[in-house]
């Protein structure tokens, strides 16, 4: 009988990790709604867990800088008003642990600053905004590529069965 070597390779576990700060980044699309939802079963393996939504209204050049000031603050009320919605949807997760932020800027930059200012345990993003296919879009490439946080990239179909499990 043969006793088991030891190597020097040895494996460490860690105490389970709570995703208590989650990060949504939603466009309004059906894969951002597919990311709420895989987010919100996510959270609710923890008590204490948070989800902040986040919508980036891209900068626009087509208008003078005083007609892009009143068009952009009509749009982030409008935008607002939507997170808001969207949040109403939610009957059942807490209010209370539900953060909506509406930003403008370059969509890239801006949420990758985001990011960064608030770590965020996990980031949930939809495979890409065209509902057609599951080809990564841009904006997922670059989340992975430069947050430096974990992404979990939710697929437009995903299996109808429980994916999570705790």
């Amino acid at each position: 009988m043969r006793r088991h070597q030891k190597t020097s390779f040895e494996f460490k576990f860690r105490k389970k990790r709570v995703i208590s700060s989650i990060l949504i980044p939603t466009d309004f699309s059906p894969a951002s709604w597919t990311a709420t939802q895989v987010g919100l079963e996510l959270s609710k393996l923890s008590k204490e867990s948070t989800i902040s939504f986040l919508h980036i209204y891209p900068n626009s050049a087509k208008y003078s800088s005083k007609d892009a000031k009143d068009a952009s603050q009509h749009v982030l009320e409008e935008m607002k008003d939507r997170m808001n919605q969207l949040s109403l949807r939610l009957s059942d997760h807490p209010i209370e642990r539900i953060n909506n932020v509406v930003l403008s800027g370059n969509v890239e930059d801006t949420m990758l600053k985001f990011i960064k200012e608030h770590k965020f345990d996990l980031v949930i993003v939809g495979v890409n905004s065209n509902g057609l296919n599951n080809e990564i879009g841009s904006h997922t490439v670059s989340l992975i590529e430069k947050s430096g946080t974990p992404v979990l990239v939710v697929p437009n179909n995903p299996a109808p069965y429980g994916a999570i499990a705790s």
